[in-house]
């Protein structure tokens, strides 16, 4: 797992929620600690992926060097411009991604993920499927299949900002999702 990093999505507005999800606090530590060290017990390097705005207040909480900033990605919006960045800096790896309020993500769902993608190479993507839908966070976007996305981005040819929509456009090993507590996000208080 040396090529696979953990990364944690706190970039987004919150504009619902009222205030930083990532910096509400549970506990002794805030929302994007807690998610950080769910990655850090599968043992792997965890990048906090923020927005410009947010550096002074995140830092109060990790190294600088564990924060990344979103870069300018013409014409990608919101997580996936996130996730974009996090690609155009660690190009060689595979990147596991949360989002910083998925507090409740168990262990054993990640440890599935993983498996399933350290045992069934050549998928560009690993992701839970609830329904109809993949679940874009708790999900393992390789480097092959970033290199394709930003391609695409770069030809023109990337149609919709949509995380769901680059999953359903590349090879996707999709999972039935055992565990619906692991999904739960936080848009309200």
């Amino acid at each position: 797992m040396k090529n696979l990093l953990g990364i944690v999505m706190c970039g987004g507005q919150s504009s619902r929620m009222g205030s930083d999800k990532g910096l509400l606090k549970t506990g002794d530590n805030v929302w994007a600690k807690v998610v950080a060290n769910k990655l850090q017990e599968l043992e792997l390097q965890v990048v906090v992926s923020v927005n410009q705005g947010q550096v002074a207040n995140y830092s109060n909480h990790f190294t600088l060097p564990e924060l990344l900033v979103d870069k300018s990605c013409q014409g990608v919006e919101g997580p996936l411009r996130g996730l974009l960045s996090v690609h155009q800096q660690y190009s060689t790896h595979d990147l596991l991604l949360i989002a910083c309020d998925m507090i409740d993500m168990e262990t054993v769902t990640l440890q599935q993920l993983v498996k399933v993608y350290e045992q069934e190479p050549g998928f560009d993507f690993y992701v839970y499927q609830q329904g109809q839908f993949a679940e874009p966070f708790g999900a393992i976007y390789t480097a092959a299949g970033l290199a394709a996305v930003m391609q695409q981005l770069e030809a023109g040819q990337l149609l919709k900002n949509s995380m769901r929509y680059v999953l359903d456009g590349g090879r996707t090993k999709r999972m039935p999702l055992l565990h619906q507590k692991s999904f739960k996000n936080y848009n309200t208080l």
